[in-house]
């Protein structure tokens, strides 16, 4: 019951996802990303395979590789979609014969589209499209491709919560949104981005140099 979308900027070395579902809490429970490559364990959702992709990603750098080790590692792969997107190279996928149609994979240039128990068999493509003709920051991009995938149809049932993450260079989280449980979750999270997006520099530069950085009283625009 969740639909996610993940996507690379070649240009920048950006790499990250967005994601959503009709049950509380999807952030905590669905994707994980790190340098070069983003995993996702989602249906009946085992958020412990993301730590078997990640480690066999780090050991291997090869994306066969790291959605193998998730899959021999899950317990009834039958109802497990997994998937990885490598920064470089084909991503990958895998959805069990026991997820809840309509459901799969969509491959696209720069981006990976899964869902299982979708509204229409279009969610997917769309979604992929819309990434596709998007342009702007990968995160406004992801965005463009998840509200793209809930008009064409969306999931079975009301989308409770969704999910941002986007990995920018040293290490650095560019973008980390959640929204665990609210009627409109898309919509929500686009406000969190909007709040986030001006600020989100001048929080990297305290985290590298934090003698040049200013205050978080004026990132935030108080006066205190």
């Amino acid at each position: 019951m969740t639909f996610s979308l993940a996507g690379r900027c070649l240009e920048t070395g950006r790499i990250g996802f967005a994601v959503a579902t009709s049950s509380v809490c999807v952030g905590a429970r669905v994707g994980a990303v790190t340098d070069g490559c983003v995993v996702f364990s989602q249906a009946r959702t085992d958020p412990r395979l993301h730590a078997f992709g990640l480690a066999a990603w780090h050991r291997t750098a090869d994306a066969g590789q790291t959605l193998a080790a998730m899959r021999d590692a899950a317990t009834a792969p039958h109802w497990r979609q997994l998937g990885v997107l490598p920064l470089k190279g084909t991503p990958l996928h895998h959805t069990g014969a026991s997820c809840l149609p309509h459901c799969g994979g969509e491959i696209g240039t720069g981006c990976l589209a899964l869902g299982n128990f979708l509204g229409t068999p279009d969610v997917l493509p769309e979604m992929v499209r819309a990434f596709e003709a998007a342009t702007g920051p990968l995160e406004e991009r992801l965005q463009t491709g998840m509200k793209a995938g809930e008009a064409a149809g969306s999931e079975k049932e009301p989308l409770q919560s969704a999910a941002l993450k986007v990995l920018g260079s040293d290490g650095l989280m560019d973008a980390d949104l959640r929204v665990d449980f609210s009627t409109d979750p898309l919509a929500e999270l686009n406000r969190l981005w909007d709040d986030w997006a001006p600020k989100s520099a001048a929080y990297r530069l305290r985290a590298i140099d934090p003698d040049s950085a200013p205050s978080s009283a004026a990132v935030e625009g108080r006066r205190d």
